[in-house]
């Protein structure tokens, strides 16, 4: 079974969103996001649609099937996390200054009444991500 996660990737004009079935845990997806920084545009430049095709080309694998681009098909962040309930986390990328992405981390919290709740548990630049979760943080 995979751990789950929507990535959502948001510029000032747009937003795009990727599902990708598995190692979504904030130990994983901050290796993912870096990936994606070696195939898009090098910052400062940032759009929502040309990171989340990088995100997509860096982390497919050659069977492929375990990430690819959501259809924006939804008016609202809240409509695509209820359509992919099954998601365990979510994560909001956008560009924080010239140098650095801001993110922002979303977990599902399982309610008695089998609906779903969604908190942030963390939030902050993608270098301090790295620090907190990146191989080798403490």
């Amino acid at each position: 079974m995979g751990t789950r996660a929507i990535y959502q990737f948001q510029d000032s004009d747009d937003e795009c969103f990727v599902y990708k079935h598995y190692d979504n845990y904030p130990q994983g997806a901050v290796h993912f996001i870096e990936a994606a920084k070696g195939f898009a545009w090098k910052l400062p430049r940032f759009e929502a649609d040309e990171f989340a095709s990088a995100f997509v080309a860096a982390n497919k694998k050659k069977r492929g099937g375990e990430v690819y681009l959501v259809s924006h098909r939804f008016k609202d962040e809240g409509e695509i996390l209820d359509a992919n309930n099954w998601c365990d986390y979510h994560y909001v990328i956008s560009k924080h200054n010239s140098q650095d992405l801001w993110i922002e981390i979303q977990q599902a919290i399982y309610q008695k009444d089998g609906s779903i709740k969604w908190e942030t548990i963390w939030e902050g630049t993608h270098t301090e991500m790295m620090e907190k979760y990146g191989r080798g943080a403490a």
